[in-house]
């Protein structure tokens, strides 16, 4: 089977950014299979160049990574996103029609753009089409009120002919699928194929948590890691708040690793408010995450507060759950509900610093209890949401789609 992937944002290795279309990639070049992945030449959460790609695996499978050059400056405005976005598309499009007709087209959106030119390559081939949604736009735009939502009607028709002109829907979080549903797509078309966890990148030597604390100065203190993006979404500023409420807990500190457009905002509030028991990293390799967790007591999340915060499910969930630490959050949505579910962490509402800053005192007095919660959040993810079973899933769908037999292949959904 040849596969042409469009991926604007295809991270490359070790890049920040999910890593479930790259091990998907492989696993079906694992197969056997050729994919060409068309990509923009930048990394959408620092903007440094992604390579180009090319290697073949012992099953003869082929994977090739193509790189087109595309406006940067996404942060700058939504002009300059939307412009990014547009030129993209119109270059994959141009680019696409120079390949080989393939036998299945996909595509991965947010950006809707890019998803509009892979389902016009799939109309010209006469070929079947698959839509991966990591994100709902032009939806979370109107709720943000970035735009009017007369100013959408454009985009929501543009939406709206990927999501009925797909011959296969996949969503990568529960919450996507609960919206894609509501706007009268059907069931049997709609697969749920989340980020998952892989064992073997947790696998590390004797030592590694002493190694980590002693390279980071955390002695015997309680710490509380972030690793993630600072954004917006993320607000990590009721982090630095709980800190300031922590400040005369000296055993207690919390450290965040990564980058994004609210880190210097964080940064100054935590200058401001003179503390110290709140450190800020550089991001890390992703292979580099589990070895930081394995040092650290506590996993923090925190998302600010919206009508479609139900659609995320961050790596980091995932992540803090494989570390077997706890996680300590404050926020709502479906991992909220998860977390509490299963009895992996503690959660307080968004935006409640004090909340979270009492939860994570409780934690550090109470190293047992972190443990049973550590162990319950590991067992969760072990059982209920594996990366390999997920991604031969996901291999299964694209298989059959190429043999126009995707009828036969039930829809799949691990949190049912």
């Amino acid at each position: 089977m040849h596969l042409l992937y469009i991926h604007q944002f295809f991270a490359g290795p070790d890049a920040p950014g999910p890593a479930q279309p790259r091990n998907l990639v492989r696993l079906l070049a694992e197969r056997g299979h050729h994919v060409d992945v068309v990509a923009c030449d930048f990394n959408a959460y620092n903007e440094q160049d992604e390579p180009e790609e090319s290697y073949t695996t012992p099953a003869g499978g082929v994977v090739r990574v193509h790189r087109l050059r595309t406006p940067r400056g996404l942060r700058a405005s939504l002009i300059s996103r939307l412009r990014s976005y547009g030129r993209f598309a119109w270059a994959a499009y141009r680019f696409g029609r120079r390949l080989p007709a393939p036998d299945v087209v996909m595509t991965s959106i947010q950006p809707l753009f890019g998803g509009y030119a892979a389902l016009r390559l799939a109309r010209r081939w006469g070929k079947p089409f698959l839509l991966e949604i990591r994100d709902l736009w032009p939806d979370a735009l109107i709720v943000k009120k970035a735009i009017a939502p007369w100013q959408a009607a454009p985009l929501q028709a543009m939406a709206k002919s990927l999501y009925f002109g797909a011959d296969r829907i996949v969503c990568l979080t529960p919450g996507l699928k609960t919206e894609i549903l509501k706007k009268g797509v059907s069931a049997d078309r709609v697969d749920l194929f989340s980020n998952g966890f892989e064992a073997s990148t947790f696998q590390l030597e004797p030592g590694t948590r002493e190694r980590i604390r002693h390279q980071y100065g955390w002695d015997n203190q309680f710490v509380a890691v972030y690793t993630g993006t600072h954004t917006e979404v993320t607000a990590i500023d009721v982090i630095v708040h709980a800190a300031a409420a922590l400040r005369g807990r000296r055993d207690i500190r919390i450290d965040l690793f990564g980058s994004g457009q609210s880190k210097a905002g964080a940064m100054a509030l935590a200058k401001n408010l003179g503390l110290d028991n709140v450190h800020f990293h550089d991001p890390v390799p992703k292979s580099t995450i589990p070895s930081i967790l394995s040092g650290a007591d506590a996993g923090v999340m925190t998302l600010f507060r919206s009508p479609l915060i139900h659609i995320y499910f961050e790596n980091k969930f995932i992540d803090y759950m494989g570390g077997r630490l706890p996680i300590l959050a404050a926020m709502e949505g479906v991992q909220a509900e998860l977390i509490t579910r299963c009895g992996a962490g503690k959660v307080v509402p968004a935006f409640d610093h004090d909340g979270l800053a009492k939860t994570i005192a409780d934690a550090a007095d109470d190293p047992g209890r972190c443990r049973e919660m550590g162990a319950a959040g590991y067992r969760f993810i072990s059982t209920r949401i594996v990366q390999g079973e997920i991604l031969n899933r996901y291999a299964d769908v694209l298989e059959a789609l190429g043999r126009g037999e995707v009828d036969q292949v039930p829809t799949w959904d691990p949190f049912e």
